[in-house]
């Protein structure tokens, strides 16, 4: 039989690194989604209506009210982008048209909402790997 002896040197370095890296990690994913929350914001805003086909700025309001709302709970982080106009879900999933008490037809949702959500699932993914590997480059890992 062999006896096989070997050292392995640096593995305190690396314990370092990772518990730094650890410890940066949660705070640079909260600021890179509050960042993809605000591409979104922007994204979804760009692709409201503007309103100029209707008398008055109900529309033209639309793209003023979206906001963002950031909760954390621990580690965990949530994004909520939203819009607070009153009437925002009868132009994103439509309704009905209503003259003098009668429905006369239906318009049709714009849908900027869940385009942009649609848009978005496939560069999300992407987005979350490269802030995680700029964590770990930033730390020699």
């Amino acid at each position: 039989m062999s006896d096989f002896n070997f050292t392995m040197e640096g593995l305190e370095e690396l314990e370092r690194d990772l518990t730094a890296a650890i410890g940066e990690y949660p705070a640079t994913m909260r600021e890179g989604l509050k960042g993809i929350a605000k591409e979104f914001r922007k994204s979804v805003r760009d692709k409201t209506p503007d309103g100029s086909e209707h008398r008055g700025d109900a529309k033209t309001k639309l793209r003023r009210k979206f906001g963002i709302k950031m909760r954390e709970d621990g580690a965990a982080s949530l994004a909520l982008v939203y819009n607070s106009a009153r009437h925002f879900h009868l132009v994103e999933n439509g309704h009905n048209l209503v003259r003098g008490g009668q429905t006369v037809g239906f318009v049709p949702g714009k849908h900027m909402m869940e385009r942009t959500r649609n848009e978005y699932e496939d560069i999300l993914p992407q987005r979350f790997e490269t802030l995680c590997d700029q964590v770990l480059r930033g730390h020699d890992l």
